[in-house]
């Protein structure tokens, strides 16, 4: 008895599994595609191969209309590329997050180094944040290349062939950036399609192509069918309502903002847009062709007329428009290089529920009429409709609009652009869409950049959250030039060390100090000589400088110093007093006559700089505070700080470590020969040291005065503009070719939002933080406001 009713629980076993393969084959064939390579191309079967390619979005909706038209004409001429002999889809996906799991990946990990206070304060001003202004959402933009050839050789060779040249011609928009997708990418995109955040299992190094089947990967348990106008996607992690509708109808004029304005909702949606062109030929045929039938139309309606005895020239007004339009068609098409292009526009909606479903496809159906589009859903296609949003090129769908060339171009994909770059620093929030905005200067090409803005701006603040963000998350080397005493909450907060810059100080930086062991470019010794003589010049040079004959005598006294320290290195570093005393030695007119200039600042008041260092310049976090430097000892004083700074970089150049300088009221370094001189030999050196630099300033106008300010700014690949006044708006505009627009988002705005650069890229964004915080009270200058 025993044995048989264990045999009967294997039956019933076996019988559930059998039930359980047979519901996870027939899920499995309903995604659209028969397998996928490692390198990316999926064989979709009949004959048929694609590749998808991510792409990143340019500044399209706040360039001049002069840009918008060169963005869209470059666009129009990568649709025309493509022939008959293959399809092209345009996916724009939109995913929802939630604000925790933003967080959570912003967030700054516990690290027991005495700075978790600080982290938990951080971490609760980006969490508010996100939860009052962020739409949280990531927009992925695509391309998918879709080619048909029995062969399978020639098939995924025509097909790469295809990826590549859309590569080169995309990175001609605006330096568009493609990436192509490999298996894993491809397998994560359609993972969330069918099954949302859920965690995606698939490792490239684990898979085995011989016993699993990639659609494991992605499937979801079940999609209910029941609904003719709904899909229900059935997951572990909770279901997936889904609704694809279809743009039936298109006004005679279509607008570039359907896109942009459905992907500027808070909600997951998916618009996909699959282009077949037809050869220009066929094109011009089917034209022609349908000219003729409105011709017999109009014969036989006219027929009609002289029958009813009514004028044989009135004709329907609907007919007459049909023929004015084909016929300007067939013109257009005859005398120019347009092709006709059979297009179909999906958008996908997905939601957490049916009732939540039903709010967002209200918010797109009424998004689609006021771009005098009709959309409706695809009733009884609605699975053929998800296959159709889907990065694979699929198009199972029977209708389809035909449109010229430069029609399919005003359905362009590019909208606003974003930065999230998870090992990044947070700067808030971006001010058009509300997403998080994340910037990682060391993927630039060039670390270093600006922050531009008018007294009482934020430009402090952005730049203090910069300091600490890094300071928390890295374990970067940070140095700043503060000239006016305001970084001293920031440095007592991270235990950094302040170094008091006078004349009167008793805390000293030796202008000699030099790193001979450095893995530098050429001639330690030489390289140092340099930068002493150009110290000394802006000393006692005077507005003309040191005359040549100086020059030379000073040069052999500092080679002489640095040969008797690199024969002895366990001697003390030379200072400027025994610069001095080198010169009197020489018993030379030209000498006696420099140490004597020299006097005053190894002797007499102003002798802050005669001795050697006694400050730790080795604390991660060094502020120089360069407040009490005024006179003839400024422009000395400011190029001692950056030598120091420069000796620091070289230290850890060799260590394999990254330094990061902000110079507030930089500005003033263009005042004067010798430190404009040394500042842009910093800057540009900066980025193969490993050093990033931020300059800082509310003079606009004196900075844009001087050409190799101008040509630093415009060059800038990290460039924050805040809040500035009409004359240096109209300035910064012309200079970086800003567009009216984008010049809005720093004119007239609150302290804390402006507009940052990113790249090529130019994103508005709200820094703003809530002022009940720790940081924010440790960071502001405003009176009776500070910690």
């Amino acid at each position: 008895m025993a044995r048989k009713a264990k045999r009967a629980r294997k039956a019933e076993q076996s019988e559930e599994q059998a039930r359980k393969a047979a519901k996870d084959r027939s899920v499995k064939a309903l995604i659209p595609y028969d397998a996928i390579l490692s390198n990316g191309v999926a064989y979709l079967g009949g004959d048929e191969w694609s590749i998808s390619l991510l792409i990143s979005d340019v500044n399209y909706l706040i360039s001049t209309e002069e840009h918008q038209m060169e963005i869209l004409n470059k666009w129009a001429k990568f649709l025309d590329t493509f022939d008959s002999t293959a399809r092209l889809q345009v996916l724009v996906l939109n995913r929802m997050l939630s604000s925790a799991l933003v967080a959570d990946q912003l967030s700054l990990k516990p690290k027991g180094d005495g700075f978790d206070p600080l982290r938990e304060d951080y971490d609760r001003v980006v969490r508010d944040k996100l939860m009052t202004m962020s739409r949280n959402t990531v927009t992925s933009k695509l391309v998918t290349v879709t080619v048909r050839d029995p062969d399978k050789e020639r098939g995924l060779l025509a097909v790469q062939r295809l990826a590549m040249s859309a590569e080169s011609q995309l990175n001609q928009i605006d330096g568009c950036k493609v990436t192509r997708l490999d298996r894993t990418a491809r397998l994560r995109m359609i993972s969330a399609a069918y099954r949302g955040e859920a965690p995606f299992a698939f490792r490239e190094s684990q898979f085995e192509d011989e016993r699993t089947s990639t659609k494991d990967y992605v499937a979801p348990w079940a999609i209910d069918l029941t609904d003719p106008k709904t899909l229900r996607l059935v997951n572990q992690d909770g279901d997936i309502w889904h609704r694809s509708l279809w743009i039936r109808d298109y006004p005679p004029e279509l607008s570039d903002r359907l896109i942009g304005k459905l992907t500027e909702l808070r909600a997951s949606i998916a618009v996909s847009i699959h282009f077949s062109p037809h050869s220009r030929g066929d094109g011009l045929d089917l034209v022609k062709r349908k000219v003729a039938e409105l011709d017999m139309q109009i014969v036989t309606e006219r027929r009609r007329n002289i029958k009813q005895h009514l004028p044989a020239d009135e004709i329907s007004a609907e007919l007459a428009d049909s023929k004015e339009q084909a016929t300007a068609l067939r013109d257009e098409l005859q005398h120019s290089n347009q092709h006709l292009i059979d297009s179909m526009l999906v958008i996908g909606v997905s939601a957490a529920s049916e009732d939540e479903l039903d709010g967002h496809v209200k918010d797109v159906l009424q998004i689609c009429r006021q771009e005098s589009c009709t959309a409706e859903s695809l009733s009884y296609m609605q699975l053929e409709g998800l296959s159709a949003e889907l990065p694979l090129g699929v198009n199972q769908l029977p209708m389809s609009r035909t449109l010229t060339t430069s029609s399919a171009a005003i359905l362009i994909p590019f909208t606003t652009q974003e930065a999230f770059e998870p090992t990044g620093t947070w700067y808030g929030t971006n001010a058009r869409s509300g997403n998080a905005l994340v910037v990682d200067r060391t993927l630039l090409m060039n670390q270093n950049g600006f922050t531009l803005g008018t007294t009482g701006s934020g430009k402090s603040q952005e730049n203090k959250l910069e300091m600490l963000t890094t300071f928390l998350k890295s374990g970067d080397d940070m140095i700043v030039v503060d000239p006016e005493h305001e970084y001293t909450p920031l440095c007592e907060a991270i235990h950094g060390t302040e170094v008091e810059i006078s004349a009167s100080s008793s805390q000293m930086l030796n202008p000699m100090d030099i790193v001979l062991d450095n893995a530098g470019d050429g001639n330690p010794v030489r390289a140092k000589s340099v930068s002493v003589l150009s110290m000394i010049g802006a000393l006692i040079g005077g507005t003309t400088g040191l005359e040549p004959a100086a020059k030379g005598l000073l040069d052999r006294c500092i080679i002489g110093l640095y040969a008797e320290l690199q024969s002895d290195p366990g001697r003390p570093q030379p200072t400027l007093h025994d610069l001095r005393d080198r010169l009197l030695a020489l018993n030379e007119p030209m000498g006696e006559q420099i140490a004597l200039e020299l006097e005053m600042y190894t002797e007499g008041s102003l002798s802050g700089f005669s001795g050697h260092t006694n400050v730790d310049l080795d604390n991660r976090f060094v502020n120089f505070d360069v407040s009490g430097l005024d006179g003839e000892l400024r422009t000395f004083g400011m190029m001692v700080v950056l030598d120091a700074v420069w000796n620091r970089v070289l230290r850890n150049r060799q260590a394999g470590k990254r330094t990061w300088l902000w110079i507030d009221e930089f500005h003033r370094f263009f005042g004067n020969e010798y430190a404009a001189k040394q500042f842009l030999d910093i800057y540009k050196r900066g980025r193969k040291y490993g050093l990033g630099v931020t300059g800082i300033t509310q003079n606009i106008e004196e900075l844009l005065e001087n050409n190799e300010a101008r040509l630093m700014l415009s060059n800038s690949d990290f460039l924050v503009l805040m809040n500035q006044n009409a004359s240096d708006a109209d300035t910064l505009s012309e200079l970086m070719r800003l567009s009216p627009e984008q010049r809005a988002f720093f004119t007239g705005v609150n302290a804390g939002q402006g507009l940052i650069k990113v790249g090529s890229a130019w994103i508005p964004f709200d820094g703003r933080m809530p002022t009940d915080s720790s940081i924010y009270r440790m960071f502001t200058t405003k009176f009776g406001e500070s910690a």
